[in-house]
């Protein structure tokens, strides 16, 4: 942004949300941020009074872009729906998502997201207490994934050390599936462990 640009808070939360995704939390301050728009730092903390209040802001703007798919009629399809939405986000924006899943305040665009989870699952007749349950495992299990997924976690494993380091141990099994450990599809294994949920869901339901 250029400094002769007018400053608004949610210029300042966007800027602040690119920054984070580019460099981490560890690497997005105040000083840089306004290095980075061509302003003096006093002239960010007019919209937003101190970091804490720029990263909830960051986090109303992450969630605001968390995109809720019109309902299909399908309950099972819905919330897959959801949570691939989820996922999307957090590939999308990876700094910023990596602070949202600690993030321990709520901001009131993260109801939106709650709101079609549960009323998902209650049209679909889980009672009350299982509604908040089955909302709130797949939203671990998708927020857990997602996290592991844009932190590298889930890239595929070097084949060579891999084999290196099972060499002198009995460990028939890895062996045996070192060309599955070593490509993984992080799409299929996504599906995979949603549908093992949403299957138990069913089981629960019926």
């Amino acid at each position: 942004m250029n400094k002769r640009e007018k400053l608004s808070g949610p210029s300042i939360a966007a800027a602040a949300m690119q920054m984070i995704d580019k460099h981490g939390e560890k690497g997005f301050s105040m000083r840089k941020l306004a290095a980075e728009l061509g302003v003096d730092p006093m002239a960010i903390y007019h919209h937003h009074a101190n970091k804490d209040a720029l990263i909830h802001a960051v986090m109303q703007a992450l969630m605001e872009e968390c995109d809720i798919p019109q309902a299909t009629g399908n309950w099972q399809q819905d919330l897959r729906n959801l949570c691939s939405s989820l996922r999307a986000l957090a590939n999308r924006h990876p700094g910023a998502f990596r602070i949202y899943e600690t993030y321990e305040k709520w901001v009131p665009a993260e109801h939106n997201l709650h709101e079609a989870f549960y009323r998902t699952l209650s049209e679909a007749g889980f009672g009350r207490k299982a509604t908040v349950q089955s909302a709130n495992l797949l939203l671990m299990y998708t927020e857990a994934f997602a996290v592991d997924e844009i932190s590298g976690w889930l890239e595929p494993e070097d084949r060579n050390a891999l084999i290196k380091s099972l060499e002198g141990g009995d460990y028939d099994m890895v062996n045996s599936l070192v060309d599955e450990i070593t490509a993984p599809d992080t799409d299929a294994d996504f599906i995979f462990g949603l549908n093992v949920l949403l299957n138990g869901l069913q089981a629960q339901l019926d």
